[in-house]
């Protein structure tokens, strides 16, 4: 059996769980609780099988993040760097005139 299924994840999306001993992951595309893709293991699933692939799906889901978060990071621009550290030293000053 195989599938196949894409969702577009909204800026508000969001993902909640269900605890063991029901243990489901929902996801959330468009942040909508009417609106989920719902993951959960078949009864037979014994509790170490159910912890060995979380963790295999907790291992995607960081380095899918990491990912972003290092091609976001490459994109920088210096007129980005230039506008945060000058948003640093405007935060700085205030701290140091709102102290004295």
């Amino acid at each position: 059996m195989s599938y196949t299924a894409t969702f577009f994840l909204e800026p508000q999306a969001t993902a909640r769980c269900g605890v063991a001993p029901l243990s489901v992951l929902y996801i959330e595309p468009d942040g909508s609780m009417q609106n989920d893709i719902t993951l959960q293991f078949p009864s037979a699933a014994t509790l170490d099988e159910q912890v060995a692939t979380a963790d295999r799906i907790l291992a995607a889901v960081q380095e899918w993040r990491d990912s972003i978060v290092a091609y976001r990071d490459q994109k920088r621009t210096a007129a980005d760097e230039l506008a945060e550290a000058r948003e640093e030293i405007a935060r700085l000053k205030a701290e140091v005139e709102g102290g004295a």
